[in-house]
């Protein structure tokens, strides 16, 4: 097996629950709709040979977005059921060329590119023919009989959720059975065990919600973090500052290069992302972070925020200082951060700032500095 995957992401339901005028997948959740936040992590996802989205008109659907899709790409016609969509899909490639199907809902936006990765990586290390995400329920279950309730234990249930991962073959060969008989699947799991396929499912997670009504949409356009690193100076000649390495009276005390702008900048984004501190990727016990150069931190953070699907916004820094003072230096350190965060210097504040000769820093044995950055989706 050479494992191409193919992956199908249905989306041309008409979702009545929904009740407005704009269909589900085009609700605005930001700076882009429901569907286009799905694509911009599927597009995130390197083992995707092919991404194919199935639509009710691919002209109209086309005409609606505005991100612009990678070569992977292509738009299909759906059909009258999920099945016959998914199917339609499927048809439109040759089958021969891929071992696996991943199938995701075009409308479930909220799935992250960490959960892509790892039901693939489940379907590869297992025997099953299909794997699927699913969700304990969090609430009681009844079960309606005759006008009355039965209460039903919810441990021996599962909420069904995508992306869903199948082989191939076994996929269309149990769609095209089904389907033929008039029987159609709401989702694939059930159509690989309908045919007597094997079945498993890996924990999934709440916040993977399908959009079915207009309270389901959660705009989370913008995150904030904010960090903050103190080092002490020590003999030495040269300070590293913002990427920048500056001819200085003393060194800076540190495991790591000792980059305090760079090491605030990196609590910002892990504190905006929930990800703890640099110390958690970092520990300062690990003999790899002996003489770390910052950068490196940076781009384990940028890759955090990239499969969360966020940019850098904006960044904002005070160096707190008697000593070195920032205004010769800022046009440097600026335009290093520029290159290092890929982000306009017209985006970057740097301010200096002194503790007017109180304290550690104020007797000039210390620095500080102080960051907030803003990610958008």
């Amino acid at each position: 097996m050479n494992n191409n995957l193919l992956v199908i992401i249905p989306c041309a339901g008409i979702g009545n629950r929904f009740s407005s005028q704009i269909e589900k997948q085009h609700a605005s959740l930001g700076d882009l709709s429901v569907i286009e936040t799905t694509l911009n992590t599927f597009m995130m996802f390197k083992p995707a040979s092919k991404i194919v989205v199935v639509v009710k008109d691919p002209e109209s659907f086309q005409k609606k977005i505005s991100i612009k899709l990678d070569e992977r790409f292509s738009i299909v016609s759906g059909g009258n059921s999920r099945s016959e969509s998914v199917l339609n899909g499927i048809r439109s490639e040759n089958i021969e060329k891929y071992d696996y199907i991943m199938t995701h809902d075009g409308v479930r936006p909220y799935i992250d590119l960490d959960s892509l990765e790892k039901i693939y990586a489940s379907i590869l290390e297992s025997d099953y023919d299909c794997i699927f995400y699913g969700i304990k329920p969090k609430d009681s279950i009844k079960r309606l009989e005759g006008g009355s309730c039965k209460v039903e234990e919810r441990d021996n249930f599962i909420l069904v959720q995508t992306p869903q991962i199948c082989e191939s073959k076994k996929l269309k060969n149990a769609l095209e059975v089904l389907t033929s008989k008039n029987i159609y699947p709401t989702d694939e799991s059930s159509a690989m065990e309908n045919s007597g396929y094997s079945v498993n499912f890996i924990e999934g997670s709440q916040k993977n919600i399908k959009i079915t009504f207009q309270e389901d949409l959660v705009k989370k356009d913008i995150l904030i973090g904010n960090g903050f690193d103190l080092h002490r100076f020590c003999e030495g000649n040269s300070i590293v500052f913002g990427g920048v390495k500056f001819p200085f009276e003393f060194g800076i005390e540190a495991i790591s290069d000792g980059d305090v702008i760079l090491h605030s900048l990196a609590d910002s984004i892990l504190g905006a992302l929930s990800e703890g501190d640099i110390g958690t990727s970092f520990p300062e016990d690990d003999p790899n972070s002996k003489d770390l150069d910052s950068r490196e931190i940076i781009t384990h953070c940028l890759g955090l925020m990239k499969k969360r699907g966020y940019h850098l916004n904006n960044i904002d820094i005070t160096v707190i200082s008697e000593i070195p003072k920032i205004s010769p230096i800022r046009n440097q350190i600026i335009k290093s951060l520029s290159e290092i965060f890929s982000i306009d210097s017209s985006k970057i504040g740097l301010k200096g700032s002194t503790m007017e000769k109180i304290g550690t820093i104020g007797k000039e044995q210390a620095l500080a500095v102080m960051t907030s950055v803003t990610l958008k989706r």
